[in-house]
Parts: C-alpha cells; structure tokens; sequence
C-alpha cells in the first residue's frame, strides 16, 4: 500500500525516470520505432528489444518490492489473466475514433493516404503505448494506488503520474503540443484505470485502447495545409468521448459508495 508521501514521491520519480528512458533511448540506440531506419538487424533486434524491457520493469519492481514469484506479479499486474468486459468497453471508445478519419475525408473531400511508416508506427504505439505504459500505469501504478482507496480517488491520483510525465514534452516538443499531451492524458487515464478495473484488473483492455487511440494517429495521412485541423479535431472528439463514458460510470454510481437510506418512524409510533 502507498500511503506516505515520501512513498508517494519515490513513485513519482520511478515512474519519470522509467517514461524519459522508455521515451528517449530508442531515439538515443536507433530503432525503427519512428518510421525511419535502414532495418539493419541490430536496429530491427532494438526496435522490439527495448520497449519489451520496458514491460518488464514493473514485472521485476512487483517481484522484487512485494516478494512475488514472476507468475503471481505477472497474474497480478494483469498480465496473463483475461476479461473480455475490458475489451467491449476499450472497443466502445475506439469505434468512434476509427471512423472519424475516414468520414471527415468523405465530408469535406479532403484526400486521406496512409503514411508510408505507418506499419513501424503502429508497432510503436502497440508496444510502447499498449504494452508498456499500460503494464506499468495501469498495472503498477494504479492498482497499487487503489490499495486502501476508493476508485476515484485512485483513478485521479493515477492520472497525475500519467498526466505529469507528459510535462517534459513542453521542453522538448514545444509548449503546445506539451500541453495538449497534458490535457489528452487527464480523460484517458481515468478512463484506462476505470476499464483496467472494469475488466478485472487485466492490461489487455486499457491496451487496446492506448495502443488504438495513438496508432491512430500514426496511421492516416491529409494534405499538410490540413492535418494540424484534422488531428487537433481527433484529439478534442478523443477527450469527448472519454469523458462521456466517464460520466456515464460515475453516474451509474461505480466506484461511489451506495447512499445509506434513513429509515423514518412512521405515524403514531412512540
């Protein structure tokens, strides 16, 4: 249970040292990650190599801090565990978002291509975004943060993690796509907790639509004068449709304690 703050800050450091490494050593050693290489075989061994080590670091963190065996920390991170409810649910949010690239070309006539890179693409965001980021924030993280919490709570705690290591891309990318990153992590990452949860504390779920939600974006190409309209458009409808589901959970009372009905004495009793 994390509870303290100096538990709390220790976290926070693990969880950016981890994010800058998982972000920025593909970059530093050359994979194919970005779409750009000569697919050497030292390149093609890294470009899967390194992003599943990064899966492993809350495998081994759950061995090593709670004195698991490797199957009980991959069982209980939601590794190799299953649940189909995750899947429907990841699946209601992405829909909306796979057709929205086709159907803004078919309105407005603009030409869509696919980009050349994109099957390396979506292998980055599949392993990166949907295997990695989610073993360790929704499988480490926020499930260690709900340990002794009610889900919101933890969900929201969860998303300041999930949220702040997105700040570095301020200094690096430059303030406006940093901030948009910021605001894009606050709805998904309380949605990917919830579906974690949801769907029986398993990865696969919240996976789906990380990898799903980014590969997206990899994937379709407009004319340059249009693609900073069309993706900023992706990106508000993606924060729409999460909080739309988002407030549809807390409305249906998940995660909120039941309200406790007070009988009344009825007339004419002493």
């Amino acid at each position: 249970m994390i509870t303290s703050g100096r538990q709390l800050v220790g976290l926070a450091i693990v969880v950016l040292v981890w994010y800058l490494g998982l972000s920025y050593l593909p970059q530093v050693v050359g994979t194919c990650l970005f779409g750009s290489c000569d697919y050497t075989p030292r390149e093609i061994i890294a470009t899967f190599a390194i992003p599943l080590a990064f899966v492993a670091v809350p495998v081994v963190l759950e061995m090593l801090l709670y004195r698991k065996g490797l199957p009980r920390a991959l069982s209980d991170i939601g590794v190799t565990r299953f649940s189909w409810i995750g899947i429907r649910l990841a699946l209601a949010y992405v829909l909306p978002l796979a057709c929205f690239f086709p159907v803004y070309s078919l309105v407005t006539g603009t030409p869509l291509a696919l980009k050349p890179s994109w099957p390396w693409n979506v292998c980055q965001a599949v392993l990166t975004n949907g295997l990695a980021e989610e073993t360790m924030m929704r499988g480490f993280v926020f499930r260690h943060l709900r340990e002794g919490r009610a889900f919101w709570p933890a969900a929201a705690l969860s998303t300041v993690y999930f949220a702040g290591y997105h700040l570095p891309l301020i200094v690096t990318e430059g303030v406006l796509v940093g901030v948009i990153g910021v605001l894009v992590a606050i709805p998904t990452g309380l949605l990917t907790a919830y579906i974690y949860e949801r769907g029986a504390n398993t990865i696969w779920g919240s996976a789906l639509l990380h990898a799903s939600y980014n590969a997206l974006i990899f994937v379709f190409a407009f004319p340059a004068e249009a693609q900073p309209i069309v993706t900023s458009l992706y990106l508000v409808l993606g924060i729409l449709v999460a909080t739309a589901m988002l407030v549809w959970a807390y409305r249906g009372r998940y995660g909120r304690p039941a309200v406790q009905v007070v009988p009344q004495p009825s007339v004419g009793s002493a």
